[in-house]
């Protein structure tokens, strides 16, 4: 029994660790879904304040809800976005504070410019905490979708991202989500396996020691 107690402390302790690029929505955070409309901040390195962040762009920040191309990925119309327009340039999102969670409902033009990167960022703005490039780690494939696209995110055992930057591809987001980490799947089922470790072991050695037990 003693021996399946450390065993679980250790898996605990030593393996709750959270994800660091995350492809599913885990809906634990706050989501921000972007309202602007037609087409907007072209040229414009902001910063623009859009439903509640402050966005800057390199070298601009655009943002509406016209119909907007995204090469082999399809298409967004009607469906608001805030893009970097450029297939080098970056979107950088001031989250407000720090968190451990950050991401978005994204989509990007593939083989338009660099490759779509994700990156957090720590409170001084230029310090990288992350960086994932999306079409080597986790990429977004829609042809010919309409409004399509998919959660990518940031996740981190700190609560210390305090920007999301989104670069290269003509990549755009639609929402943006920031709340705690997430704990990574296998994680969870590690711990899992500890608790029914515990109860089985726990049974066992009440079973042991009835039957052990003198008799009347």
């Amino acid at each position: 029994m003693r021996t399946i107690l450390l065993l679980a402390t250790f898996l605990v302790s030593a393996s709750f660790s959270w994800a660091g690029l995350i492809t599913i929505d885990p809906g634990t955070g706050v989501t921000t879904t972007f309202t602007t409309t037609g087409n907007q901040g072209f040229g414009n390195p902001g910063p623009v304040v859009l439903d509640g962040f402050s966005v800057t762009g390199s070298p601009q920040v655009t943002y509406g809800n016209v119909g907007y191309g995204l090469a082999a990925n399809g298409s967004w119309s009607g469906f608001s976005w805030v893009a970097t327009n450029n297939g080098t340039g970056s979107i950088t999102f001031n989250l407000g504070g720090t968190f451990g969670l950050a991401g978005g409902f994204l989509n990007y033009a593939p083989l338009n410019g660099n490759d779509a990167t994700i990156e957090a960022l720590a409170a001084n703005g230029t310090t990288v905490l992350e960086t994932y490039d999306l079409v080597t780690l986790a990429p977004i494939s829609t042809p010919g979708g309409l409004n399509a696209g998919a959660f990518r995110g940031i996740s981190r055992a700190s609560a210390d991202i305090a920007f999301l930057r989104l670069s290269g591809d003509f990549i755009l987001t639609h929402t943006l989500e920031v709340g705690a980490a997430v704990p990574e799947p296998g994680t969870l089922a590690l711990v899992g396996i500890a608790l029914l470790g515990l109860v089985l072991g726990r049974r066992r050695s009440i079973s042991l020691v009835s039957r052990l037990a003198p008799r009347s």
